[in-house]
């Protein structure tokens, strides 16, 4: 049985140079997966060559793909990507497609419930048939974690928070936390005083907030780590945060120290950002000569 469950949109980008498969979900489980971790997705796909093509690029991946389902009434997920100069991403995602339409059966209730962590996100909550899917597995997922993923304008600040109760880990980006803290204050405070509001209004006591270049914050058993970032030349920015992400899993579930995991995501979040396209290759000597750098 897989350890990690990653639930939600799998997808093309279609980037300037050429399509490039993604979707937050899909570049968590691929690099998750690159570590030689057990992780299995749950998405959906069409019944078109493009959702041919994103299976075979996840087999050929050795990433497990026996909880995508195929619809016959929408098409494979596309999002048109642009870059500009900074090498950030704007994405136009195309709208309904298939991973808005994931059903619930005993398979995927079977493979949650027994999982150890459920990592899932806001995107996949725009339309009803995935959402109600979602609030179902979170009712039986043992550990929820948030990867918050703010999409204008695919999301409402009411079911965030609903979200956010039922999670036991969040993940943000700085401009999502500062929206979100909004919610519940309007007085300005600092990184930390923003992390403990939320910590206490949605009673998560496992919180990171990712800051580009500038590194990241974890917060956990009441205690706050903090990681500058690496220096690198951007290349684009697409998928760096889910790679970071699937690092910080994997020291969860190794019980790595928080300080040195937050290191170690950090690390190749800026190798990602250094190359093309979320899939990118990642070395583990890459990761090694990075850190021993700073």
């Amino acid at each position: 049985m897989s350890k990690v469950v990653s639930f939600g949109e799998i997808l093309w980008d279609k980037l300037p140079t050429g399509k490039v498969p993604g979707g937050a979900p899909l570049n968590f489980a691929y690099r998750f997966n690159s570590f030689q971790n057990s992780l299995s997705i749950i998405s959906k796909v069409g019944d078109d060559l493009l959702g041919k093509e994103l299976i075979e690029f996840l087999k050929k991946n050795k990433l497990d793909t026996e909880h995508i389902q195929i619809s016959k009434i929408h098409k494979t997920g596309e999002v048109n990507v642009s870059i500009d100069k900074k090498g950030i991403a704007d994405y136009d995602i195309l709208n309904p497609v298939a991973w808005d339409d994931i059903e619930y059966n005993t398979k995927i209730e079977k493979l949650v419930k027994n999982c150890s962590i459920f990592v899932f996100g806001s995107l996949i909550t725009r339309n009803e048939t995935s959402r109600d899917t979602l609030k179902e597995l979170l009712k039986i997922a043992p550990f929820k974690l948030f990867d918050v993923n703010l999409r204008s304008p695919y999301y409402n600040l009411n079911l965030i928070k609903e979200l956010m109760l039922s999670s036991d880990f969040i993940k943000f980006n700085l401009e999502e936390i500062t929206e979100i803290y909004s919610i519940y204050n309007r007085k300005k405070t600092s990184l930390e005083g923003m992390i403990k509001i939320i910590s206490k209004k949605t009673k998560t006591t496992n919180i990171c907030v990712t800051m580009g270049e500038k590194g990241a914050c974890y917060y956990t058993n009441n205690s706050f780590y903090f990681q500058d970032g690496f220096k690198i030349n951007v290349s684009d920015t697409i998928g760096a945060g889910d790679s970071f992400l699937a690092t910080l899993v994997e020291g969860i579930l190794n019980n790595t120290k928080p300080k040195e995991v937050l290191k170690k995501a950090c690390a190749v979040a800026a190798i990602v950002a250094s190359k093309k396209g979320a899939t990118s290759k990642v070395s583990f000597t890459e990761i090694s000569d990075l850190i021993e750098s700073k």
